[in-house]
């Protein structure tokens, strides 16, 4: 696992190092160290095996190309609905464990920030990655899989578990509902995120937006919206 590791290190380095610009040495080597050991933390996370586990990582789903080409799965051509929302999506899995059987999964997302000082569930709608991630698995496994859905931030050494996983994705197909019924209805407003530092549509709205407009607009929104704004608030 080290030697893997260093190789993909030393040539990941080697090629940014061609194409971007680099920090100053000690930087950049320091850089390169704690890349290492990150990945180190997530290989090593303990988290306890499945019955017969077989484990897969980059997952496509929803006609997204695998990007390797060992087994998979499923079918990666197969469209991904989430039931009665009107919604498809795809992607990749980042891990994905399945028992022997095929009634356990447990996905994984791989968090490359900081550990919350809280748990989230959905955080407002902007965590649903290991929901989308169980719903492909329901979709492409079946709906009496049993699924366990993690956030790991191998910085930390620490995986957050989603309590009551089944409650959380009927919860958000509700929300994912609202809002598909508020955008056919036309109503396509403004949200929290808007003029933020990863907005990609702020080049359309006023000049400092985010201290000015879209607070100004956001409570009104929220009264339009209507139940298609409750996202925001869950923890």
């Amino acid at each position: 696992m080290l030697a893997a590791i260093e190789q993909a290190a030393a040539a990941v380095a080697e090629e940014w190092q061609g194409e971007q610009a680099v920090p100053p040495l000690v930087v950049w080597r320091r850089t390169v160290e704690e890349t290492k050991q990150t990945a180190l933390n997530a290989l090593q996370h303990p988290a306890p095996a499945l019955s017969g586990q077989r484990s897969f990582t980059e997952v496509p789903f929803g006609g997204q190309d695998g990007k390797a080409d060992g087994a998979l799965p499923w079918d990666p051509s197969r469209p991904v609905e989430i039931a009665g929302t009107g919604f498809q999506i795809s992607g990749y899995i980042d891990r994905l464990d399945l028992s022997g059987d095929g009634g356990q999964a447990r996905v994984i997302d791989y968090k490359g920030g900081k550990l919350p000082a809280k748990p989230v569930t959905l955080n407002g709608g902007k965590e649903l990655q290991r929901c989308l991630y169980a719903y492909a698995v329901k979709a492409l496994l079946g709906e009496d899989i049993e699924i366990d859905a993690a956030l790991l931030y191998p910085r930390d050494t620490e995986a957050r578990h989603l309590e009551e996983p089944a409650a959380v994705l009927e919860n958000l197909a509700g929300h994912l509902t609202a809002a598909r019924e508020s955008l056919v209805a036309g109503r396509a407003l403004i949200g929290p995120d808007n003029g933020g530092d990863y907005d990609d549509l702020s080049f359309a709205l006023p000049a400092n937006a985010g201290n000015g407009y879209c607070p100004r607009k956001l409570e009104l929104a929220r009264e339009v919206l209507g139940d298609a704004a409750l996202v925001w608030e869950v923890i």
